[in-house]
C-alpha cells in the first residue's frame, strides 16, 4: 500500500499519533527514521489526488492539517507538501538520506517558531456606501442630467473606477497599519492572496512560541483600534506552511538523459565536473560569440541542461563535499531517486 508524507520531525525513535482519516479508511499515523530524523506517516488506500472531488480534496487536506496539529503537541514539525505519496517505506528512508543535510538543519532552525494566519474583513456594503458619498464620486453622480446614453454609460465607468481606486487605497491604508502593528512581534511575515473583496489583509505571521502572548496582545489592541471597521480571524499557531514546506520530486530519467547528452557527460558525474563542463559549453554558444542568432537556441539549451543537472545533483548529495561526490546518471538509478526542496510559496498580495 502506499505512503503518505504528511511532514518530518527531529527523533531517532518510533513513535505512533493516532489515526489519519485521509483514506478510504483510518489508518495509524507513524513514523519512519532515519539517523535522528523522522518521516510522519499513513498508509494510502486512496485514489491519486489529481484524480480527487473538490470535496473529497478538501476533505482529505483538513485530515492533513489534523495530523500535523496533532504532532506538533509533541514535536517541531517541518510540514510536507500536502497530496505527496510514495510507494513504500524504503522509498521514503532514501528521500530522508539523500535529503538530510537540508531537512536537518530547516528543523534546528524551526525550534519553537510558529505561524500565525492573521484575517482581517469589513463590512463591504458600508465601505461602498462611505466611497459613494465622497465628493468626486457624488459630483459624477449627479452630472448624469440631461446626458445621453453614451455619456451617462461614460460616467459610470469612471465611476466604477473611482470606486475601486478608493477601495483599494482604503483597503491599502488599514492593510499597511496592521501589518506594520503585528509586525514588531513577527520575525518575519508572507501575504497571502486576498480571496474576496471583503477581504482586507490575509497574513502569515513567523513569531517565536515565547512570543506568542505578545502577538496576541497586539492583535487585541489593532482590533480595538479598528473596532468599528475591521473583524479580525486569527488561525493557530501552525506549522510555518507559508515559510517552509517540503516539496519531493522525482527526476524525470528521459529528461536527465537527455541533458547528460547534451553535455558530453558520461554515467557518472561531480558538481565541480558538471560546472567546468557547463563553463567551456556556455563560452562557446554564447550569442557575443556569434555574429547571428545561430548560438541563441543552443546557449538556451545549454543552460537549461545545467540546471536541470545541477538541481538533481543537488539533491541527491548526502556527503560533506558536493564538489567530490560522483552521482550517477544511469536512467535505472534515476528512476530511484527524489528532489527534496525546501519551498516557501512565492509572495502574492494579502
Amino acid at each position: 500500500m502506499r505512503k503518505y508524507i504528511y511532514g518530518v520531525i527531529r527523533t531517532s525513535q518510533p513513535a505512533t499519533f493516532g489515526q489519519s482519516l485521509l483514506s478510504l479508511s483510518p489508518e495509524v499515523v507513524y513514523t519512519i527514521v532515519h539517523r535522528d530524523l523522522a518521516a510522519v506517516v499513513s498508509s494510502y488506500s486512496g485514489g491519486d489526488f489529481a484524480s480527487l472531488s473538490k470535496e473529497k480534496k478538501l476533505h482529505y487536506l483538513m485530515a492533513h492539517q489534523e495530523v500535523i496539529e496533532q504532532v506538533m503537541k509533541e514535536h517541531t514539525i517541518l510540514p510536507v507538501k500536502f497530496g505527496t505519496l510514495v510507494d513504500n517505506e524504503d522509498e521514503i528512508r532514501r528521500i530522508l538520506e539523500q535529503g538530510y543535510k537540508k531537512l536537518a538543519p530547516t528543523l534546528d532552525q524551526m525550534g519553537g517558531i510558529v505561524e500565525i494566519e492573521v484575517a482581517a474583513t469589513w463590512d463591504l456594503k458600508k465601505v461602498l456606501e462611505e466611497i459613494g458619498n465622497e465628493e468626486e464620486i457624488g459630483q459624477l453622480k449627479h452630472s448624469v442630467a440631461g446626458k445621453s446614453a453614451s455619456e451617462i454609460l461614460e460616467m459610470q465607468v469612471n465611476v466604477g473606477k473611482l470606486v475601486k481606486e478608493s477601495l483599494d487605497r482604503r483597503r491599502e491604508g488599514y492593510r499597511s497599519q496592521m501589518v506594520q502593528s503585528l509586525g514588531k512581534a513577527a520575525l518575519d511575515i508572507q501575504p497571502n492572496t486576498l480571496v474576496a473583496d471583503e477581504m482586507v489583509m490575509n497574513v502569515a505571521f513567523l513569531i517565536q512560541r515565547e512570543k506568542q502572548k505578545e502577538f496576541d496582545n497586539q492583535v487585541r489592541w489593532i482590533n480595538e483600534a479598528f473596532s468599528d471597521q475591521i473583524n479580525f480571524h486569527i488561525i493557530g499557531p501552525l506549522p510555518p506552511y507559508s515559510f517552509s514546506t517540503v516539496e519531493i520530486r522525482r527526476p524525470v530519467p528521459r529528461k536527465i538523459e537527455e541533458a547528460r547528452q547534451l553535455l558530453g557527460l558520461g554515467t557518472d558525474v561531480s558538481s565541480k565536473e558538471l560546472k567546468e563542463v557547463y563553463r567551456h559549453l556556455a563560452a562557446k554558444n554564447h550569442p557575443d560569440a556569434h555574429l547571428d542568432d545561430s548560438g541563441d537556441e543552443q546557449f538556451a539549451k545549454v543552460q537549461e541542461a545545467f540546471v536541470l543537472l545541477k538541481d538533481y545533483c543537488q539533491g541527491q548529495s548526502i556527503g560533506e563535499d558536493m564538489n567530490s561526490q560522483r552521482y550517477s546518471l544511469m536512467p535505472e538509478n534515476v528512476s530511484r531517486a527524489f528532489l527534496v526542496e525546501i519551498k516557501r510559496p512565492a509572495l502574492q498580495a494579502g
